[in-house]
Formats: structure tokens, sequence, C-alpha cells
């Protein structure tokens, strides 16, 4: 797909990432931890895949810490890719963009199998429970034994009062935290629309089609289930801050 050469793409991998950082407390935070996680687990993996990569925010810091690695990206959206080829540029055939549906097992075959781990961050609870379910058994075969998957993502409460308490909370703490200047979602999308062509726009609607998802996430003790389920051992929550965790397991 062309793109206007005139599109500022790192004005709006700024916008984007200020975006972000205006919902998600300790955003680095949780790139840190999975950096050192895969360190600690792995050593230094060769072949990573970041599932639902968007822009390649967390492809970045992953490339930098193992530079023996290649890190795959794989996303659906045609307009975030756009950013993410721009971001991942100067780090070569290291960073390999891969535009495919997750909720297809077809995506695996544009990979170099097995991996040595998966990552993803803010971007499963975009898939129903069915479409996570069969994403973690396609990724207990992709992943050698061994292998690592972490996922940072929105994870719910059985209890509605639990689930209220820890979205006030988020809430006080984005106003405390966060940059409240930022573009919010849909100003982020209203003015990048304005950007690039609009058969971008129009491929990325078709693409994605309507929401399928969980806005609040799954609950964490649902995916731990799904996780052992699928093949995973080691099956744990390595960071959490009310609707958000950190979580995954080791490929048995």
């Amino acid at each position: 797909m062309t793109v206007t050469p005139c599109l500022d793409q790192a004005h709006w991998l700024e916008r984007w990432d200020h975006m972000q950082a205006r919902y998600l407390v300790a955003r680095q935070e949780r790139f840190d931890l999975i950096v050192r996680l895969l360190r600690d687990v792995l050593g230094a993996p060769t072949r990573v895949v970041d599932l639902g990569c968007g822009t390649g925010s967390l492809m970045v810091p992953i490339l930098e810490a193992f530079p023996g690695a290649t890190v795959y990206g794989v996303d659906l959206d045609p307009a975030l890719l756009i950013l993410a080829r721009s971001r991942l540029a100067p780090f070569g055939p290291r960073a390999q963009i891969r535009q495919a549906d997750l909720r297809s097992p077809a995506w695996l075959e544009a990979l170099e199998l097995p991996l040595d781990a998966a990552v993803s961050a803010t971007a499963l609870h975009w898939l129903n429970s069915g479409q996570v379910a069969a994403l973690y058994r396609a990724l207990s075969q992709a992943l050698r034994p061994g292998g690592l998957l972490l996922n940072a993502d929105h994870v719910a409460s059985g209890s509605p009062a639990i689930q209220s308490a820890w979205e006030q909370h988020r809430e006080s703490e984005r106003a405390a935290l966060c940059d409240q200047t930022a573009d919010d979602w849909d100003g982020f999308w209203q003015a990048f629309a304005q950007a690039v062509p609009p058969e971008v726009m129009q491929e990325r609607a078709r693409l994605l089609g309507p929401w399928q998802g969980v806005e609040e996430g799954l609950p964490l003790a649902w995916h731990l289930d799904a996780l052992r389920a699928a093949g995973f051992g080691a099956v744990d929550c390595f960071w959490r801050r009310d609707c958000d965790a950190v979580y995954g397991g080791i490929r048995r």
C-alpha cells in the first residue's frame, strides 16, 4: 500500500507513544520486566515474536537488549504497520514485520520456527476468549520446548465490585501519573486518518472488522488455566497493577 511521502512518521510515532502513555500507568515498567524475564529465563533468545506489535514499541527494547535476535512483529492493522516499519528501520533485517491475522493460524506460516519466545503488550484483549485460547494452543506448537510466552495486558476480576474498585483506582492513577495533554484514543485516530491516504483507513476498517474482544480483559485465572490447557508449565503472574498484569508460562 502506497503511503504519502509527506507523512511525518517521527511526529506520529511520538503522538502514538504519548497517547499510549496517557492510558497505561507504568508502561515502561512492563517493557523492562519483559526484557528482564527473557534474559533471565532464556539467556540470549534468537527468535522472538511480538503478537499484535502495533507500532513496534515493545520490539525496540528487545532488539536493543539482544543484538543476536531476530524479532518478528505480527499485526493486521495496515495503519500501525506504516509506523512500525519506520520505527524499526534502524534494526534492518533483525526486525521482521508480518501483516497477518492472529485470529487465523495462517499467521505462523510467515515465521521461522521454532521460536524462543512470544511476547505481547496491550493487544490480545482485542480477541475473544475462543480466539485467545486458540492462539495459546498455536503458540505451544510454535515455541520450542522451554520457550517463553509473556503477555502484558488488561485482566479483569470475577467480582464486579473488585473490578469497579480497580477501575476507579486506575483512573485516579492515570489522572495523577499520566500525561492528560496527549491525544485520547479517538483523537489520535481522527487526526491520523487525515494524515494518511484514505485507502489506508478503508483497508484498516475492512481488515479489522467489528470489535470482538473484551475491553477490560478476561480474568487472569482464565488466562492461566488456558495456558496450562495449551501445554504451558510454570504458568504465573509476574506483575500486576489492578486491571493490568504481565503473565505467561514456559512451553513444556
